[in-house]
Parts: structure tokens; C-alpha cells; sequence
């Protein structure tokens, strides 16, 4: 059974700059996917730590949520953060890691 948000968690998770879902077509289960995002001039370690954190939040209550950092710079603590938690690392337009990502947080596989 999945858990109910507190009054403070669903405060903490509207501090996400964006949060959309949509249906993973490339996925062959199909499944409905959240999309938690920070963005930031420049993404650091604390922009992964963050988008982290809401993406915890959410997948309290939704099973299928990827984070997913965006912007125009990104500083080698940020860039090797979002590797290692496989978290979606955008950058003028360039996605990094998304297959990582899906691989990670995506758990419909077993449809």
C-alpha cells in the first residue's frame, strides 16, 4: 500500500520547479511516469541532492518517478552526482543519461 504525503511533505515537493507525467511509450510495460525537475543556471551537487529528495517524496505515493536536473552549466560535482544516482542531466538542450535513468527508476519492468 502506498502512503499518504504530510501537509509538510506535500510542501516540500512544490518546491520542484517542475513536476509532469506522461506515458513511457519507449517502455514496453507503457507506464506512467512523474518527471521531477530542478532547474538551475548552473547545476551543482545540491541541485541533484534536491531533485533527489522531492523524487523520494513522490515515490511515496506514484511508483515510476525520474529526476531530472536542467541548465545551461553544470560543475564536475554536479555532473558526476547526477552519474552516480542516474538522475536525467539536461544541458542546453543535450540530455544526458536518460536510459540510465529509466533503468534505475522505472519499476513497471515487470508488467
Amino acid at each position: 500500500a502506498r502512503e499518504v504525503l504530510s501537509r509538510d511533505d506535500v510542501h516540500c515537493l512544490l518546491d520542484a520547479d517542475i513536476i509532469a507525467s506522461g506515458v513511457l511509450d519507449e517502455h514496453p510495460a507503457r507506464p506512467t511516469v512523474w518527471l521531477v525537475i530542478e532547474v538551475s543556471a548552473t547545476i551543482d551537487r545540491n541541485d541533484v541532492e534536491r531533485v533527489l529528495q522531492w523524487s523520494e517524496l513522490l515515490r511515496r505515493v506514484v511508483p515510476d518517478v525520474i529526476p531530472i536536473v536542467l541548465g545551461e552549466t553544470v560543475t564536475e560535482g554536479g555532473r558526476s552526482a547526477a552519474s552516480e544516482q542516474r538522475v536525467v542531466l539536461v544541458r542546453n538542450g543535450s540530455i544526458m543519461g536518460w536510459t540510465e535513468a529509466v533503468e534505475r527508476w522505472v519499476t513497471s519492468s515487470a508488467s
